[in-house]
């Protein structure tokens, strides 16, 4: 399953998203072959990267990195206004199989870097450190400390797919005082806790049909579903114009067997350019 289900309750008090991108970790996963011990938390920033998208308006490209100095140096995966999905794992083989499976334990001591890159608008970028034991508790202590929002993340994982419920709660509306949005709150936190594996992970419960058994009874407007896909948005071209950027003695020095083989960190496409396109036919081979 790959969706993205955004929904509103109590007219617009709180905001949501049902995520799943099974397919696309499955078309990033067989591209690179990682071990099957990163799948779990591979898939996770997957599906929480496009969680965390879907609750902002942007035209351009939304983010999402994990850093450390653990087994695991770095984790990225990115996410376009359309919703075309890519990423990649630097880490250190044999240290990853040695390692436990907690986020600090694979990463070692690090930062969670949000980033959103829009057309027209300053970049945007939210840094807190690896102090929790998952992805979701770090997520959540970043809304909390940094952007003082309310906000739940359901995260549940079978056989290496992930499902994630997230709720959030906008800012306070007229008419609503503190203390009926708060029991409100209160009220959608627990009907999202609630919602089960069978649910969460049935082929034959629709996205509506599970937020429906939720949330019938809090004034639920749901959106129509988009569907995440992988795709890079490397191209020859782009290759050529950053290697013709580089210093030419710089560039010289990057060539085997009479070309430079560039290699897409995010697809693993190769491309392969010759001292006569890139113009060191006299600098190669001196």
């Amino acid at each position: 399953m790959d969706i993205i289900k955004s929904f509103l309750l109590e007219d617009g008090l709180f905001r949501g998203a049902f995520i799943a991108a099974d397919g696309v970790t499955d078309v990033i996963w067989k591209k690179h072959g990682y071990p099957d011990k990163l799948r779990p938390i591979f898939s996770e920033a997957v599906v929480m990267a496009l969680a965390l998208s879907a609750g902002i308006k942007y035209d351009g490209v939304f983010s999402l990195q994990i850093k450390g100095n653990g087994p695991v140096l770095s984790l990225f995966v990115d996410v376009t206004t359309d919703k075309k999905v890519r990423g990649y794992i630097v880490f250190d083989a044999e240290a990853v199989e040695k390692a436990g499976e907690t986020i600090t334990d694979l990463f070692g001591q690090g930062q969670l870097i949000f980033s959103v890159a829009a057309v027209g608008q300053e970049p945007y970028q939210g840094v807190i450190a690896l102090n929790k034991n998952t992805l979701t508790e770090v997520v959540a202590d970043y809304f909390a400390l940094s952007e003082q929002i309310k906000t739940d993340i359901i995260m549940r994982q079978k056989k290496g797919n992930v499902r994630c419920l997230m709720i959030q709660q906008l800012p306070q509306k007229e008419g609503v005082s503190p203390e009926i949005a708060a029991d409100l709150w209160e009220t959608v936190q627990i009907l999202a806790g609630s919602v089960q594996n069978q649910e969460l992970f049935s082929e034959k419960l629709t996205s509506d049909e599970m937020l429906f058994r939720l949330f019938h009874a809090n004034k639920l407007m749901v959106f129509p579903a988009k569907t995440p896909v992988f795709e890079c948005r490397c191209y020859r071209g782009r290759m050529e114009t950053f290697l013709k950027k580089m210093n030419a003695s710089e560039r010289a020095s990057l060539y085997q067997n009479g070309q430079i083989d560039v290699v897409c960190q995010f697809c693993g496409e190769k491309y392969s350019f010759t001292p006569d396109e890139l113009g060191d036919a006299s600098l190669v081979g001196k």
